[in-house]
């Protein structure tokens, strides 16, 4: 038997699977509440269909053919999986349960999105929810492949598959240690910045793009300053900051706890323009959220507000 499509109705398959239990034409009408005309008809149009006899008609009622009995195992199995599809599609749709894959940048996927998803999580304790956190680049390949199904990011790269949101503003502020020469100058220029040794995050990273485009506006680049080392995350960014090997840019929001404990501290320079930048919400164009994702997104809309 040469491979065809098959177009099969579900209601037919109902009804020739209720006439094999019954071996009755009628009585699997009676059974459906159909009329039997429309029984017989059904199984017509799945023996035309698949160019079979499935059952033999006798006086005594109606038997699966050899053929009937191979259609009929199978049949049952595809009644069967497409109750329990409809059942778990029921439940997603009701949002009952569910898994949401999140992507992040180092900002928002360290110092934002773990309180955020305990929060969320309180409230919906049926849901799982998994987080990738990687640099902004690879944050938004994460979204095109559909490895997850949005991400926070520090920054935008342009695709046309790609959409935008604005979700919270960071600053990016110039941290030293605290015995750090230029943390007790009164006035900060920019040359006194290029003189001492920096420590910068890997290119890709939101932080590093941000910095890059004020420092255009001042005729500067990142590739003036005296780059000591370049480093993943911004943990380690700390740390080496803390540790004397040089300064650094950083989310203020992430410096929060060292500056409160004047850990490290914060260097203003002359002329340089506060470095501000939007922490976006990326999802694919073409993809419709899953209930799980919509209900995500509607709790990071109202967290924005409060």
């Amino acid at each position: 038997m040469e491979e065809r499509d098959l177009p099969i109705d579900f209601r037919h398959l109902e009804t020739f699977c209720r006439v094999a239990h019954l071996r009755s034409f009628s009585k699997a009408a009676e059974d459906l509440f159909l009329t039997q005309p429309t029984v017989s008809g059904h199984i017509l149009a799945l023996e035309k269909s698949l160019s079979i006899r499935l059952f033999d008609r006798t006086g005594r009622g109606a038997h699966l053919t050899k053929a009937g009995e191979i259609f009929h195992r199978f049949a049952l199995k595809i009644l069967t999986s497409r109750k329990e599809l409809i059942n778990a599609l029921s439940e997603f749709s009701r949002g009952i349960r569910g898994e949401l894959s999140l992507g992040a940048s180092t900002i928002p996927g360290e110092y934002l999105l773990p309180r955020l998803m305990g929060d969320f999580k309180k409230e919906h304790p049926h849901f799982t929810l998994s987080l990738k956190i990687a640099d902004t680049s690879e944050v938004v390949q994460y979204v095109l492949e559909g490895i997850v199904e949005f991400g926070l990011t520090g920054a935008k790269l342009n695709h046309p598959s790609l959409h935008y949101e604005r979700y919270i503003e960071d600053e990016i502020i110039i941290v030293s240690p605290p015995d750090h020469p230029l943390s007790r100058k009164k006035r900060v220029e920019v040359e006194d910045l290029l003189r001492e040794p920096w420590i910068i995050r890997e290119e890709g990273s939101g932080t590093q793009m941000a910095v890059e485009k004020i420092l255009r506006k001042r005729g500067k680049s990142l590739k003036q300053f005296d780059v000591a080392m370049e480093l993943g995350s911004t943990s380690s960014l700390k740390e080496g900051v803390k540790a004397g090997l040089g300064l650094a840019f950083i989310s203020k929001r992430a410096a929060e706890e060292e500056l409160n404990r004047r850990l490290l501290l914060r260097i203003d320079a002359e002329g340089v323009d506060p470095i501000l930048r939007q922490i976006y919400i990326v999802s694919h164009r073409g993809r419709t959220p899953s209930p799980i994702g919509m209900a995500f997104l509607r709790f990071l809309r109202k967290s924005k507000e409060a």
